[in-house]
């Protein structure tokens, strides 16, 4: 029985029984479509919650089934439950990546049956995306895709009781867009409270000022031929404001005078409002967030593999590209000499590779897990460099590899597959989801796999993944591959990004060097 009214799951399967599409909030419908989450209308009886609810408006050709005439009512939550419901088990709560425009949490690789198996409450939330999320709305709250997750979070701390979860005992986790969604709640006065620990894998850097924020809403508006209003933009129907989208993000992309965008080709992140955003998460006062909060940050080898080697960004032909990249997220053109001296042999697309790994992903993770660290915080680091063979080894250890790992499933693939929105691999090689399924059932794969199923929930439990915290001593990282190891000694890049400072991105104007 929730707040709102009684469900009914479903049967239980390998152990688990999963109630799905429990509404968290009111449908973003009407009035409420750019508004900040209202609460759920209380229903009469019992609700079914056997299937998935419908998912966030996306690209339809993201693959995780949105079309226009899918419906409306996602914001909600799938909550899964060992079958002989013990009570008062530790929570995890699991936040969906997808560089914030596409994604669903409840994708079949995200299944936490091991999670369950290990005496857990697993709760999956759906939140808005895209423009819909996180597009700037003249008189509407910027951000509504954050305050989605906090309102997600309040009615775990208000009805996972009655699901066998105890409400004092909840860890959030996320990877990518999830796990910066971890580090802005970890950053967020509104989600104080909601939460004891946090996993989050791959952290991304970028914010919007809101000033950057509006003059996308501008150019969207006018892809879309309606005014930039609450009004024009409401008259839109979904479909119409993702072709408006990607038509802007296509002609950032190609711009020149775009800044990152001319790298990394994605439209929204997360505003800094003042309100549920402060700033970059790892920078300034508020770096780090709640030093209350137990925190696990992990990241890939090679995180931005994923984008380049399928098509979504561009791969570096030259030595002079790989400036460019280095310039467009605020490095010296100089710094392109350290990585070679650091990748001996390496060619301009795999340097390039390597730049926009740490810019993008593993510079953000390190900085804002030593923030929490000076803040503290209990801190734990973990790197992932386990190859995959898919492709020939075209990816490497990339971008999302290893959240199937994670989650006990390193054969169900479809979160690395879809970890790019729109992943143009997917389209230009006929059957890449079928044989991506089962591509990595091998014995030393699922001993991997138990590895790092074993530290998420070992931590998630009682604060321990089972490596030393970062310290006056030094800053461990667990390092999971075929073999694992702890290294301690400093990751050498580090010292290129020091004087990198990471600010919201406002127009075409670089971070500038500290």
């Amino acid at each position: 029985m929730t707040t709102a009214g009684g469900v009914r799951g479903t049967s239980a399967h390998r152990g688990v029984v999963s109630f799905r599409g429990v509404p968290y909030a009111a449908p973003p419908v009407g009035v409420r479509r750019f508004a900040a989450p209202a609460p759920v209308e209380p229903w009469q009886g019992v609700r079914e919650a056997r299937d998935p609810s419908p998912i966030a408006p996306q690209d339809p050709r993201s693959g995780y089934g949105w079309t226009h005439d899918a419906g409306e009512d996602h914001l909600t939550v799938d909550v899964h439950v060992p079958a002989e419901f013990p009570r008062d088990l530790p929570v995890l709560v699991w936040i969906h990546g997808g560089g914030w425009v596409s994604g669903s949490g409840s994708a079949p690789g995200y299944h936490p049956a091991a999670w369950v198996r290990r005496g857990f409450v697993v709760v999956a939330m759906n939140y808005r995306l895209g423009f819909e999320g996180f597009g700037a709305v003249p008189g509407a709250p910027h951000n509504r895709g954050l305050l989605d997750q906090i309102a997600a979070l309040r009615w775990v701390a208000e009805n996972v009781r009655a699901f066998g979860g105890d409400p004092d005992r909840v860890t959030i986790a996320g990877q990518s867009a999830g796990a910066s969604s971890v580090a802005a709640l970890m950053c967020a006065p509104a989600a104080r409270g909601l939460f004891s620990r946090a996993i989050a894998a791959s952290i991304t850097a970028e914010t919007y000022s809101i000033a950057q924020a509006e003059r996308v809403a501008e150019r969207v508006a006018r892809a879309a031929r309606v005014p930039h209003s609450r009004a024009g933009f409401a008259g839109l129907p979904p479909i119409r404001l993702l072709a408006a989208s990607d038509a802007v993000a296509q002609d950032l992309a190609a711009d020149p005078d775009a800044g990152p965008r001319g790298a990394v080709p994605l439209l929204y992140h997360p505003v800094v409002d003042g309100d549920v955003v402060d700033g970059p998460f790892m920078e300034g006062p508020h770096a780090g967030g709640d030093p209350g909060v137990e925190l696990l940050v992990q990241t890939v080898a090679d995180e931005w593999t994923l984008f380049s080697r399928s098509g979504f960004a561009p791969v570096a032909k030259n030595v002079e590209e790989v400036r460019a990249f280095a310039v467009a997220v605020g490095l010296p053109p100089a710094a392109v000499e350290e990585y070679r001296a650091l990748l001996p042999g390496a060619d301009p697309g795999a340097l390039g590779d390597a730049l926009l790994s740490d810019a993008l992903f593993a510079e953000p993770s390190r900085r804002f897990a030593r923030a929490h660290a000076a803040r503290g915080g209990r801190t734990h680091l973990a790197r992932f460099t386990w190859r995959s063979p898919f492709l020939g080894g075209r990816f490497g250890a990339t971008h999302g590899l290893d959240v199937p790992f994670a989650f006990g499933n390193p054969q169900a693939m479809e979160p690395f597959l879809h970890a790019v929105p729109v992943l143009p691999l997917a389209r230009r090689v006929p059957g890449v989801s079928q044989h991506l399924r089962g591509l990595f059932p091998t014995p030393a794969s699922a001993a991997l796999s138990q590895r790092l199923v074993q530290a998420w929930t070992g931590f998630a439990a009682d604060g321990d993944p089972g490596w030393p915290q970062i310290s006056a001593a030094g800053v461990p990282v667990q390092v999971w591959g075929s073999r694992d190891r702890l290294e301690r000694t400093p990751d050498a890049r580090e010292r290129i990004w020091a004087d990198v400072v990471f600010r919201p991105f406002d127009g075409a104007r670089v971070p500038a060097p500290r």
